[in-house]
């Protein structure tokens, strides 16, 4: 499990994009968005389960995890047909 937690990491990083408009605003937050996936990586659902007080965020997360898929194919080591995560997804200027 620990292997796939990485893989999806590793795909998710390479998707994310920091919203244009948050970008020249300066917003920053961190939603948290649940979702779950299909052993093949399709995405069933997907929900914000936590808000960071910035609407342009919170819609950019939900829309990122969208845009992402599919993600990695879960191994056949893990058990199950369905595959739940909750993620905060960090939009921090530096």
């Amino acid at each position: 499990m620990d292997n796939y937690l990485s893989r999806l990491h590793r795909h998710l990083s390479e998707h994310f994009k920091y919203p244009r408009r948050a970008k020249r605003r300066n917003i920053e937050g961190t939603p948290v968005v649940e979702f779950e996936l299909d052993r093949n990586g399709k995405l069933i659902s997907s929900n914000l389960s936590g808000s960071s007080d910035e609407r342009l965020l919170d819609e950019a997360a939900l829309a990122f995890i969208k845009e992402s898929e599919p993600m990695p194919p879960v191994p056949d080591s893990m058990k199950g047909d369905r595959f739940s995560y909750t993620i905060p997804i960090r939009y921090e200027l530096k």
